[in-house]
C-alpha cells in the first residue's frame, strides 16, 4: 500500500487575502497506512474567512498527528464518522462564539478524505468538491448550496441557477450558523485512481473535460506530476480571470 498526495493554493488575481486552507498528510504505522486530505474555503463574504478555514484545518491536522496514532489499532469507520461530525460541530460552536464575542463573522467550507489502508471516509459541509478521477470524472460530494437544493426540489432549472443572485449562497458551512450537519460517506479506494478536492474558485471556469484530461491517472501518477498538473490548471484559471482564491489537493493509493 502506497499513498501519493500533493496540493497547491493561490491567492488569485483579485483578493488581498487567501482565505483557503489545505492539509495533506500521509503516514505509515505498524498496522496501517493513513492519510488526511482536506480543503477549507473561508467564506469571502465574511470578515474572517481565513481565520475559520485555518482553524478547522489546524484542528484536523492536530488530530492526525496526536490522536489518530492511538485510535488506529482499534479503527472503526462508524466511530470515526461520529468523532468527525462531533469535531466539526465543536468547531462550528467555537467559531460562532468567537464571532459573537468579537463582532465578526467567520465561516468556512470543510471537505476532506480520511483514508485507512484501502478504505476511506469523506466528510463535507459547503460547496468544496471531491472528485474521483479514474475512467471518468465523478463528483463524490453534493454541493450544499441554495441553488442546488432548489434544483433538486424542482423549483429552479440549471439555466436559471446560473444567473440567480443567490447562486453562491451556502446552506451548510462551519462557523456561520447555529448548527452544521456534515455529509459523511464511506467507500473503498480504487488502486491507481486519483481523488481530488478543490475549492469553487478552482473549478468555476474549468470544463469537466479539462479537469479530467489534465488529472487523469494515465497522465498523473506521481507527486511531481500532481504538482505540475495542479499548477497548470491554477494558472489557466487565473488567465481566465477567476476572482476567487484557488486551491486543490490530490491523492491516490497504489496497492
Amino acid at each position: 500500500m502506497r499513498y501519493i498526495a500533493a496540493a497547491d493554493t493561490d491567492i488569485g488575481i483579485h483578493k488581498s487575502v487567501n482565505q483557503d486552507s489545505v492539509c495533506v498528510k500521509t503516514a505509515e504505522t505498524d498496522s496501517a497506512s493513513v492519510a488526511l486530505i482536506m480543503v477549507c474555503d473561508g467564506m469571502g463574504g465574511l470578515s474572517k474567512g481565513e481565520l475559520a478555514s485555518a482553524e478547522v484545518v489546524r484542528s484536523f491536522s492536530d488530530w492526525f498527528d496526536n490522536e489518530l496514532p492511538y485510535e488506529i489499532d482499534d479503527w472503526n469507520w462508524e466511530t470515526a464518522a461520529r468523532r468527525t461530525i462531533k469535531r466539526l460541530r465543536i468547531l462550528n460552536d467555537k467559531l460562532v462564539r468567537y464571532g459573537a464575542e468579537n463582532n465578526i463573522k467567520a465561516g468556512t467550507t470543510a471537505t476532506g478524505i480520511i483514508a485507512v489502508n484501502s478504505g476511506y471516509m469523506t466528510f463535507h459541509a459547503g460547496d468544496t468538491r471531491i472528485y474521483k478521477i479514474a475512467s471518468d470524472l465523478r463528483q463524490l460530494t453534493d454541493d450544499h448550496t441554495f441553488i442546488n437544493r432548489e434544483i433538486k426540489r424542482g423549483n429552479m432549472t440549471p439555466q436559471q441557477a446560473m444567473t440567480d443572485p443567490r447562486r453562491n449562497a451556502l446552506i451548510q458551512c462551519v462557523g456561520a450558523s447555529g448548527d452544521v450537519e456534515p455529509e459523511v460517506k464511506f467507500g473503498n479506494l480504487e488502486s491507481g485512481a486519483n481523488y481530488m478536492i478543490c475549492s469553487d474558485g478552482f473549478r468555476h471556469v474549468l470544463e469537466p473535460k479539462e479537469i479530467f484530461d489534465e488529472l487523469s491517472p494515465k497522465n498523473v501518477a506521481t507527486k511531481k506530476a500532481m504538482e505540475k498538473s495542479l499548477r497548470r490548471l491554477i494558472d489557466t484559471v487565473k488567465e481566465r480571470s477567476e476572482r476567487d482564491n484557488i486551491t486543490a489537493a490530490m491523492f491516490r493509493a497504489e496497492f
